[in-house]
């Protein structure tokens, strides 16, 4: 048997293939790629997640027809590297693996109209995101690939497979990474460009399925960066920002890896549009635009970027603990101490070198902006018709979560660009919500300061930690100082 042509790293990302002989005859196999048995292993920093063991045999690789998958890597590489955004509302913050199926439960078997076109929509996105959508028969493992920002992320489930042979079991747990671009695009690529170019595709029919793919690999290979951007944005938002461009003048600068058809870094101006509200307006688009030229070609602080690191989100740690604990180191670097109970929020930033403006834009969805990393000076944009942002406690709130997105939530390429709001990253809103909350108010300060789970006390204690009173509730519940039902009644209020 032939050795795998293995493309990658197993370190970090790795896919290793090899054509194999069926003892059927051609025409005893399937019409659609029968031509095309082989063996595949994927493995994720060293985790092989196609391990399988079958009837107490155990082998790293799983054996099917290798056509469905490369047809299906052909079909939706645009979407499958460059498609951030599931296509129904998330809370959860989770890897793809995991939000997604959660998304199919439970919408699958719903009566309401509503949730039966969210089902086509999640369905759709699973289709051009998971490995198993290549081909529903097949032995593939549950892996799932998405961008976030200037990353791709891998993740898979345990769910096994719909139809295998007696004894068959695939072996991962399940799991996720995050890669630069690179490091998954290019091994998937060369595998694609060895798999067309090696095909035992004998028969003239079989012949023709291959030339046909070569011409769409072809032209696939020639996409322009402005085609594969547009799956990262909405052709409404890539209309906002091309407008908003011309407005300010401000040129693309997005990055395409040498000879693979993938954006390695995408253009600040990408970052934060593609994170912005459907309902956002053209005024509104040129305005965020303005304040992120006004802020290029500046330069970070020696002060702020000792304290920057790139923290990606943890999905086995609740995020308001990762944001509490982010927050308490941040005091400490600061010299913040633990019982201080009013903390200068304002001054930090500007000690920080981080420059704070207000305007007033027509969407209130929109909460605050933060800009920051290699080319910007970092700045904090604060829209005055946010409902967070009508009092000076909100504005406070706002300046500090912003501040956990500045030091935290920068993408591989060392840049911030990001829009804060209601329809973003549940869990990395989470995660600075409460990042700010125990910036603002420490373990130490809010427990002395606790006087009782009334509305009265809290309002009293909300002012003297100068934090929201809503707020302030998550934050005592998080802290243990009030219970469930003390949480749900209080929020009443």
């Amino acid at each position: 048997m032939t050795e795998f042509q293995r493309f990658g790293s197993p370190d970090l990302f790795e896919i290793a293939a090899r054509w194999t002989t069926d003892d059927e005859p051609r025409d005893r196999l399937p019409e659609d790629g029968g031509w095309s048995t082989g063996d595949l292993r994927l493995t994720v920093r060293h985790q092989v997640l196609t391990a399988r063991s079958l009837g107490g045999e155990e082998r790293g690789h799983v054996s099917w027809y290798l056509y469905p998958l490369v047809k299906w890597l052909i079909a939706h590489w645009t979407r499958l590297f460059h498609e951030e955004a599931y296509s129904w509302p998330d809370r959860s913050g989770a890897p793809a693996a995991t939000a997604t199926h959660a998304a199919l439960l439970r919408t699958i078997a719903s009566g309401d109209p509503d949730q039966r076109r969210e089902y086509q929509e999640v369905q759709a996105w699973w289709m051009r995101h998971a490995l198993r959508a290549s081909d529903s028969s097949a032995l593939y493992p549950d892996v799932f690939f998405r961008r976030v920002a200037d990353d791709i992320e891998v993740s898979w489930g345990g769910r096994q497979p719909d139809f295998v042979p007696e004894g068959f079991v695939l072996t991962l747990s399940p799991g996720y990474a995050s890669f630069a671009v690179e490091v998954v695009a290019r091994p998937l690529w060369q595998f694609v460009e060895w798999a067309l170019e090696t095909a035992p595709a004998e028969a003239g029919t079989d012949a023709r399925v291959v030339d046909d793919l070569k011409k769409t690999f072809r032209g696939l290979k020639q996409a322009p960066l402005q085609a594969l951007e547009l799956a990262h944005l909405t052709d409404r938002l890539r209309g906002l920002l091309s407008a908003a461009r011309r407005a300010v003048e401000l040129p693309d600068t997005s990055t395409r890896l040498k000879d693979v058809p993938a954006i390695a870094s995408l253009d600040a101006a990408v970052l934060m549009f593609g994170g912005l509200h459907p309902s956002i307006g053209e005024i509104d688009a040129v305005r965020l635009m303005e304040f992120l030229a006004k802020h290029q070609a500046g330069i970070e602080p020696a002060s702020l970027a000792r304290l920057v690191e790139c923290r990606p989100l943890d999905p086995s740690m609740a995020p308001y603990q990762e944001g509490y604990d982010l927050a308490e180191n941040v005091r400490e670097e600061l010299g913040i101490g633990s019982s201080e109970s009013f903390v200068n929020v304002q001054r930090s930033l500007r000690d920080l070198g981080i420059g704070v403006e207000e305007a007033r834009l027509q969407t209130d969805s929109v909460r605050g902006v933060a800009v920051a990393g290699a080319g910007f000076a970092p700045a904090i944009l604060i829209n005055t018709s946010s409902a967070f942002n009508r009092t000076h406690e909100g504005r406070r709130f706002t300046m500090a979560h912003e501040l956990c997105h500045i030091l935290f939530d920068r993408s591989r390429a060392k840049r911030l660009s990001h829009v804060s709001g209601s329809w973003t990253s549940a869990r990395v809103e989470k995660r600075a919500n409460a990042f700010a909350a125990m910036f603002l108010a420490s373990r130490a300060a809010t427990r002395s300061s606790f006087n009782g789970a009334n509305a009265e006390a809290i309002q009293q204690q909300a002012r003297a930690l100068a934090i929201g009173s809503s707020a302030l509730v998550e934050h005592l519940y998080n802290l243990e100082l009030i219970d469930e039902s003390d949480r749900e009644r209080l929020r009443a209020l």
